[in-house]
C-alpha cells in the first residue's frame, strides 16, 4: 500500500505545481509593547494599518446601490477588489437589462437596437476609507459594449448603417466602435427576419458574440471558462483611456486515465486575455512557460502579445487556481507516506472563508504587497486554531508564487481561526457594551494581517445592514490572533485606534480599549422625528400620516437607525438621496407612518396601472 501512496503524493503534487510553493514556519508569539512605545509603534507600522480593508462588499454595495438611481434598463453584474496606485477599490460592474416597463410587442425592438449598451459601467469605492470614488478617475472610457451577463449573454445588437444623426440606442447614443460587422440585404433578412420588414433595403450593423466569456470560448474553445462549476472571474482593467476585461486563460486536461492521479485535473495559466469593453478585440497575453503554454504560444504566435507596462499592477493572480492549488495542498504537503495513510495532518478551508485579496505585510517581505490569502485549519481538529495561513502574489514579476507559513502542531501559543475570533470578540465586555449602542450591527470580514510583529485580524462593525441604501461603520475591532489562554480585543475609529488599544490591553492597561461613549447624544425620540420631518419640508414636500399603508407593490429603498447626534448626518444623507431619486422626479408629497419601532416615509408610484410605493424605514425606537 505505502508505495502506491508514494505515487499518489508524487503524481499529485506534480500536477498541483505543490513543490513551487515555499514553505515557512510561523512562529506565533505574543509580545506586549511597552506603554510608552506604543504610540511609536503604531506609527512605525502605517504602511501596513494605512491599507487594511475596512469595507467588505456586502456594505460596499449597500453604498454603491444608490448610484444607480432609478435606472431601470441596468443592474450589478459583478464585484472585484482592485489595486490602483497601490490602493485597493471595490469595483462594480453593470450589465443592461431590459425595463419591466417594456411592452411584449416592443420587446424585440428595445433588447437588439436600444438597450445596447450601459453608459457607465462602474461603480467604484475606496476599499479602506468606504468613499465613493468618481469611476472616471480610472475607467475614462466607460460605455460597455461588450462584457458580462444581462443582455449581453442573451442576445445580439444591431444598428441600420444609414442612421446619420438619429439613433435609437438609449441616450441617443450612436456607437462608432469597430466591433461587429455590416450585412446587407438579402443576407440581413436571413439573419433576423425582422430585418425584411424593418430595413428591407438598408444594410445593418451587426454586433454578437457581446457576452466576453461566450466571445472567448467561440474564439479560443481550448482554455477553461467554467472551473468547478463556476464562471472564470473577469476583471476589469483600464490602460487610462480604453477599458477591458482581463480574463484568465487557462489550460486543463482530465487525469482520470492517469495512473494515482486519483481524479484530480491537470490545470496551467497560459496567460489572459484582455477584451476591449466597446469593441470587443481581443489580445492574448502570456504568462506561462510549461510545456503547453510554449505549445500554444508557438502556434499562435502572430496573436500572443508582451504584457503591456500599464497593466503590471493591475494584473491579479486567478482566483480560482489559487484556490485549487490551495486545496490540493491541504493533502499533498505531507509527503511522508505512513503520516498521510493516517490522515490525521490534513488542513481544510475553514467553512464559508473566501480569499482575501489584501494590501499586507507577512513576515519576510519588505515592503506591503498586494496578495491573496486564504486561512487553512487542521482538518477534523475539534480545535478552532490555523494550522497556518496560504499567500499568493499578484504583482508581474512574482505573479502566483506562493508560499504557507505554517503554525507548528506543538505551538504553545495558538492561532486562533475565524470562528474562534468572533467567539473572542463576543465576550469582549466592551464590544458587548458597544453592541447595545449600536443597535443589531452586522460584523464585516475578519481579515489576518501582520502588524509589525502581531498576528491581527481587524473586524468592520456596520450599524446598517447590507440591504440598507447607507451602511455606517460603527467601530474597528482589533482582535489578537496569537492565543496562549487569553484573548485580546480593541476598539476604535480607526485602524489605528484599534490596534492601539489592542496594544495596551496586551500590555495589560486597563480600560484601555476605545468605544464611542465620549459622542455618544441621545436624542428624544420627539426631537428626531421633528429633524426628519424638518428635512421633507426644506425640500419644499408636504407629509401625510396615514395609520397605516396598504399598497399592492413595496419596496424599501433603505434602512437606517436614527438615535444619536452622531447618526444625524448619515440619517439625512439618506433622506436626501431618498427625496433626489424617488420623491422630486414625480411628486411634492410623502407620506409617514409607524410600524413597530420604525418610522416610513414613502412616495407613491403608478406603473402600467399597479400602484407601487417607495420608502425609507428609519428606526427610532419606541
Amino acid at each position: 500500500m505505502g508505495p502506491y501512496n508514494a505515487q499518489q503524493i508524487g503524481i499529485n503534487r506534480y500536477l498541483g505545481q505543490l513543490n513551487d510553493i515555499h514553505e515557512s514556519t510561523h512562529e506565533v508569539k505574543l509580545q506586549s509593547v511597552s506603554l510608552n512605545n506604543i504610540k511609536n509603534y503604531v506609527n512605525k507600522n502605517n504602511d501596513v494599518l494605512d491599507v487594511i480593508r475596512v469595507w467588505d462588499w456586502e456594505a460596499a454595495f449597500a453604498k454603491l446601490k444608490p448610484e444607480i438611481g432609478l435606472i431601470p434598463n441596468v443592474d450589478f453584474e459583478d464585484n472585484d477588489v482592485l489595486r490602483f496606485n497601490n490602493t485597493l477599490y471595490w469595483t462594480a460592474s453593470m450589465k443592461p437589462i431590459l425595463p419591466s416597463s417594456v411592452s411584449l410587442e416592443n420587446r424585440w425592438y428595445n433588447e437588439h437596437l436600444v438597450y445596447t449598451h450601459v453608459p457607465n459601467g462602474f461603480l467604484t469605492l475606496d476599499a479602506t476609507t468606504g468613499q465613493i470614488v468618481d469611476s472616471s478617475k480610472f475607467f475614462k472610457q466607460r460605455e460597455i459594449y461588450y462584457g458580462e451577463g444581462g443582455l449581453f449573454q442573451d442576445t445580439w445588437s444591431a444598428y441600420p448603417t444609414s442612421r446619420g444623426s438619429t439613433s435609437a440606442e438609449l441616450g441617443g447614443v450612436a456607437y462608432n466602435g469597430k466591433g461587429g460587422l455590416d450585412v446587407s440585404p438579402p443576407l440581413s433578412w436571413i439573419f433576423e427576419p425582422n430585418f425584411l420588414l424593418s430595413f428591407p433595403g438598408e444594410s445593418v450593423h451587426i454586433m454578437r458574440y457581446k457576452d466576453v466569456h461566450e466571445r472567448l470560448q467561440t474564439l479560443y474553445p481550448y482554455f477553461q471558462y467554467n472551473l468547478f462549476g463556476k464562471e472564470v472571474d473577469s476583471i476589469p482593467v483600464t490602460d487610462g483611456e480604453k477599458s477591458y476585461w482581463l480574463t484568465p486563460l487557462i489550460i486543463g486536461f482530465d487525469t482520470h486515465d492517469v495512473p494515482w492521479s486519483v481524479g484530480n485535473p491537470y490545470l496551467r495559466l497560459v496567460g489572459f486575455a484582455l477584451i476591449d469593453s466597446h469593441d470587443g478585440n481581443i489580445q492574448l497575453l502570456k504568462t506561462g512557460d510549461d510545456f503547453f503554454t510554449k505549445m500554444f504560444t508557438s502556434q499562435y504566435s502572430d496573436q500572443f502579445k508582451p504584457i503591456p507596462t500599464w497593466l503590471k499592477e493591475q494584473i491579479r493572480y486567478p482566483v480560482e487556481l489559487f484556490n485549487w492549488k490551495t486545496e490540493m495542498y491541504n493533502i499533498y504537503h505531507v509527503t511522508d507516506v505512513n503520516t498521510f495513510i493516517q490522515a490525521n495532518e490534513f488542513y481544510e478551508i475553514p467553512s464559508g472563508l473566501e480569499t482575501y485579496y489584501v494590501e499586507a505585510k507577512p513576515p519576510g517581505f519588505n515592503q506591503t504587497e498586494f496578495i491573496g490569502l486564504l486561512s487553512l485549519e487542521l482538518r477534523g481538529s475539534q480545535g478552532r486554531n490555523l494550522a497556518g495561513y496560504m499567500i499568493v502574489q499578484n504583482d508581474l514579476k512574482n505573479l502566483g508564487n506562493m508560499q504557507f507559513y505554517e503554525v507548528p502542531l506543538n505551538s504553545t501559543t495558538k492561532l486562533i481561526g475565524p470562528t474562534a475570533v468572533r467567539e473572542a470578540l463576543d465576550k469582549d465586555p466592551d464590544f458587548a457594551e458597544l453592541k447595545t449602542l449600536l443597535r443589531n450591527p452586522r460584523i464585516g470580514d475578519n481579515i489576518l494581517y501582520r502588524v509589525g510583529e502581531h498576528d491581527v485580524y481587524f473586524i468592520p462593525i456596520y450599524t446598517a445592514g447590507a440591504g440598507g441604501v447607507v451602511a455606517q461603520l460603527g467601530t474597528i475591532a482589533a482582535v489578537g490572533a496569537a492565543f496562549s489562554g487569553d484573548y485580546y480585543v480593541g476598539l476604535g475609529n480607526t485602524q489605528q485606534e484599534a490596534f492601539e488599544a489592542y496594544l495596551k490591553k496586551v500590555s495589560g492597561v486597563t480600560g484601555s480599549s476605545t468605544s464611542i461613549d465620549t459622542d455618544y447624544v441621545e436624542l428624544g425620540k420627539s426631537d428626531r422625528i421633528d429633524i426628519i420631518k424638518s428635512l421633507f419640508k426644506e425640500n419644499g414636500l408636504d407629509i401625510s400620516e396615514p395609520t397605516s399603508i396598504q399598497i399592492p407593490l413595496s419596496f424599501k429603498e433603505g434602512q437606517i437607525a436614527f438615535f444619536t447626534e452622531n447618526e444625524r448626518v448619515d440619517t439625512q444623507d439618506l433622506i436626501s438621496k431618498f427625496i433626489d431619486n424617488f420623491v422630486k422626479p414625480r411628486s411634492d408629497h410623502v407620506y409617514m407612518w409607524q410600524e413597530g419601532t420604525n418610522l416610513n416615509i414613502g412616495t407613491i408610484v403608478v406603473k402600467d396601472n399597479i400602484p407601487e410605493i417607495h420608502y425609507v424605514s428609519i428606526e427610532v425606537g419606541n
